[in-house]
């Protein structure tokens, strides 16, 4: 489907504007210009990771595949497992790059137990434990009534969005990675249920919703933050947060109604394959121009987060192409 390949490259795109504009929000003094156009770029984009969840929920909760528990245990395991131990031993050796002789073991397992080899590693870590409850979701969702999976979803979202609330407010950390998923099965489902639906709202209404949730996100994560702290108005920002849920799905079901044309569906198909490898190397490009060229919150942020952005896109895409070429490391993206 032509409108899901054109969610994951567009989602991955607003990963590296997430990335980029979170150093300046984070960087810049709170509430100057700069600030604000990193809090604005940052506020657009956190519809990302949910679309990515979507995405994969749209395409494995597909009731028309038939394969067995261990049969897709097996396919799964083949495609993620080496890329999760091949990028945290390149991510490990490049947190450690200049002291490399200075790493420890403790460390390692440490970082490997958290989910957090690098920060943008622990997706990987959450859809691996996400997989394992595929088969007996697809289950669900055969048996039950659509609008009961819409009330089971309301109802996940509800207590995933609370227990967000709490971890950011009370001061919480992130917990096990093996309980991670568990927040984002409302947003896996919820992929399913909007491929298979008929509904189509107006776009207008779904325009008009985004700017609405953009702008509650922005201006929340302002108010709050300066209430109490950037910490505190980053919960705005949080993935579970009563402005990007609706957000996340409002890009979904604005997204299915793309109507691409034959060559943009080339094109399309052409980038999707190597978006997760983008994913997985954006970091680095991000991280050596900041420490080698130029940091975006010194540099008119309004211009240079996205002209950085695109860059770093485009240039991450070149790599995943390169890997995509050779054997040995195509499997690990």
């Amino acid at each position: 489907m032509i409108w899901l390949d054109a969610a994951r490259v567009l989602s991955v795109l607003a990963v590296v504007f997430l990335h980029v504009a979170g150093s300046v929000v984070v960087l810049s003094d709170f509430g100057s210009p700069g600030w604000w156009a990193g809090n604005f770029y940052d506020a657009m984009t956190r519809w990302c990771v949910p679309v990515l969840v979507m995405v994969s929920g749209a395409l494995l909760l597909d009731t028309g595949k038939k394969e067995s528990i261990l049969g897709f245990y097996r396919k799964r395991a083949s495609r993620i497992l080496l890329p999760i131990a091949f990028w945290s031993a390149v991510y490990i050796g490049w947190n450690h790059r200049a002291a490399i002789a200075d790493i420890k073991m403790m460390d390692v397992v440490a970082s490997l137990a958290r989910g957090w080899p690098h920060y943008h590693l622990w997706f990987l870590f959450m859809i691996a434990c996400l997989y394992l409850v595929v088969p007996f979701m697809r289950v669900l969702v055969v048996g039950a009534r659509r609008g009961d999976l819409w009330w089971l979803v309301a109802l996940a979202f509800l207590f995933a969005g609370i227990n967000e609330a709490y971890r950011v407010f009370q001061g919480g950390q992130a917990g096990l990675f093996t309980n991670w998923f568990l927040s984002y099965l409302p947003y896996f489902l919820c992929g399913y249920l909007i491929r298979t639906s008929p509904w189509q709202p107006p776009v207008r209404w779904l325009v008009a919703g985004l700017a609405a949730a953009v702008a509650v996100t922005a201006v929340g994560c302002f108010l709050l933050g300066r209430a109490k702290g950037l910490d505190k108005g980053m919960y705005f920002y949080g993935y579970l947060s009563i402005s990007v849920i609706p957000m996340s799905m409002g890009v979904m079901l604005l997204l299915k109604q793309l109507a691409g044309s034959s060559a943009e569906e080339g094109w399309l198909k052409r980038i999707a394959p190597l978006t997760l490898g983008a994913y997985l190397v954006h970091p680095m490009f991000l991280e050596a121009i900041r420490e080698f060229l130029f940091k975006p919150e010194s540099q008119l942020p309004l211009v240079s987060i996205p002209l950085l952005s695109v860059l770093v896109f485009g240039a991450s895409l070149a790599v995943a192409f390169i890997f995509m070429k050779l054997p040995v490391l195509k499997r690990t993206i």
